[in-house]
């Protein structure tokens, strides 16, 4: 009875009872715009270094998710600086096969495997997406992790999307080993990025970031997700 307000819960449901149950309570959801759940590629793997198979892993996503608001792109749909992505990578599977057709590792002949590592709040939606991967024949091996693992094939975790577009520490190549995860190194993505934190006029970063976008989707390091729903429980 000390607990008038809780915000930013996820999952309503505790030790099988569930919020919605209690008397009292006021649930309202809505959506967290500052944390966006992302498949993360280690772009310097052996196997995933492959664009192509980025790519592949990126088009069995499907178009709707029941834990968020689904978002094809690195910023929020309420940035200045937002593209609509919506129409890059839509779920479809028999793209998927061809783009994994014509990857470097097929034609090894060997059947492809990948280790998904994750935290425990992602592993139902883990699971989900091993099965999406196996239709278009990846074996995935699930991993659950208490942090961000120093090392990994694919990592499903989130990150904090800021007001301002600026994402340089997680993409720009001198960051690599420090916030760049996923090992990236871009030339024409760099530029962009210090191009857009040089840039005061409003306009000019809005053609830069479009840019960024653009090449970012193409070249595919992660695979964004959605942003969460959250539910904030009221006495």
């Amino acid at each position: 009875g000390d607990v008038d307000k809780i915000m930013g819960v996820r999952d309503l449901t505790v030790k099988n009872k569930s919020f919605s149950s209690f008397k009292n309570l006021v649930i309202t959801k809505y959506v967290n715009y500052s944390s966006l759940v992302t498949l993360f590629y280690n772009t310097q793997d052996k196997i995933l270094s492959d664009k192509r198979l980025r790519e592949a892993l990126t088009y069995t996503m499907p178009d709707n998710f029941s834990y968020g608001q689904r978002n094809y792109g690195p910023f929020s749909p309420k940035s200045w600086a937002n593209q609509d992505n919506s129409s890059i990578y839509q779920q479809d599977f028999q793209h998927a096969k061809l783009l994994l057709s014509e990857s470097v590792n097929s034609s090894q002949g060997a059947s492809l495997k990948l280790e998904l590592k994750t935290l425990q709040q992602y592993k139902e939606l883990a699971y989900q997406i091993k099965s999406l991967w196996e239709k278009v024949g990846i074996e995935t091996n699930i991993k659950i992790v208490d942090s961000l693992p120093a090392s990994f094939q694919v990592f499903l975790g989130e990150f904090n999307v800021t007001k301002d577009p600026d994402q340089y520490t997680l993409w720009h190549s001198s960051q690599i080993n420090i916030d760049n995860i996923t090992n990236y190194k871009n030339l024409r993505i760099d530029k962009l990025l210090e191009d857009g934190r040089q840039t005061e006029d409003l306009n000019e970063r809005k053609k830069i970031y479009a840019d960024f976008q653009k090449y970012l989707l193409d070249d595919a390091p992660a695979t964004f997700l959605y942003f969460p729903y959250e539910y904030a429980i009221t006495r």
